[in-house]
């Protein structure tokens, strides 16, 4: 593993790290179109808390950064932290959908992956896309309707009569008022595009590493390793990812084009590596610069919650 890291080059490292760097400042700029009132948060706000809150995810268990992220933008912007969580929720939402068209698209051209599977694996991609289709229509149409789902679950809130009907009540307002985002025009469309275009970047970031280990990989066997290693890392795992991002990368290599593990574990751990110490850095600085915010608050934060 310490001979395939050394043959990479420094200026390939620097290259996936800004990849990985420029795709969260992405996330900024589409968290601000996914607020409700986000034209009026300052971009630093919402640049910080996505740094701040993915630092915290690679430090904390259970993916706490996610309520940090919001509740560090909700303390800065004086905005409610279920509203921002709601916005979370969407994001991730339309997170699943733009990696399983990714995928989809990898599957329906990956003739140069060759082998008996390749029609099965043309097949997959289609049915994938299909499923994507559809999940797009329903969504469009739950916010089409949006106004009379909220009626009919209002009034079976009234019926049922149960205080937790009404928490989750105003659990599935915010997420509508989340999606309403996408009720059409240029908003949706540019919410789509910077969904695309994160993990676009982010798929880039891994073929630029690939290219510094020479494993001679395309564009579409990148893109699949990179998203069988993003549905591997949704499972529970240590903070950081740790290990699940290591296995699932070494084995959607050995799948895809065939690399031995040694070199392939050599690859995650550098990826790995290089990606979360620069976060971490810029979410320490983000921390250190808005003096108002502390490592012990957010400790205590994760108490509370």
């Amino acid at each position: 593993m310490a001979a395939g890291i050394g043959q990479v080059g420094l200026a390939w490292v620097l290259t996936s790290v800004t990849g990985a760097l420029l795709g969260l400042i992405i996330r900024a700029f589409r968290w601000r179109l996914l607020l409700a009132g986000g034209s009026a948060i300052g971009l630093w706000s919402l640049v910080s808390a996505t740094f701040i809150g993915i630092m915290a995810n690679n430090l904390l268990p259970a993916r706490l950064g996610e309520v940090v992220r919001a509740w560090v933008l909700a303390r800065r912007e004086r905005t409610p932290v279920p509203t921002v969580l709601a916005s979370i929720v969407v994001e991730r939402l339309l997170d699943v959908v733009a990696a399983l068209a990714l995928l989809g698209l990898a599957l329906a051209v990956s003739s140069d992956l060759g082998g008996g599977a390749a029609s099965t694996l043309k097949q997959t991609g289609q049915a994938v896309l299909l499923a994507v289709a559809v999940g797009v229509s329903a969504l469009l149409i739950t916010v089409h309707f949006r106004e009379r789902l909220l009626r009919v679950g209002e009034g079976w809130t009234v019926r049922a009569g149960h205080p937790w009907t009404s928490g989750g009540m105003e659990l599935i307002k915010r997420f509508l008022e989340g999606l309403y985002v996408l009720r059409g025009g240029l908003h949706a469309m540019a919410v789509a595009g910077l969904s695309l275009l994160v993990w676009v970047v982010a798929i880039a970031s891994f073929h630029v590493m690939a290219q510094g280990f020479h494993l001679g990989l395309t564009l579409v066997q990148t893109t699949l390793v990179f998203v069988i290693v993003l549905f591997g890392i949704a499972l529970p795992s240590t903070p950081g990812f740790v290990g699940t991002f290591h296995g699932f990368c070494v084995a959607g290599l050995a799948m895809v084009a065939g690399t031995e593990p040694t070199l392939a574990a050599a690859y995650a751990t550098l990826l790995h590596g290089s990606h979360w110490l620069s976060i971490n850095a810029v979410g320490i600085g983000c921390l250190a610069v808005d003096r108002s915010l502390t490592w012990s608050g957010i400790a205590g934060l994760v108490r509370q919650g």
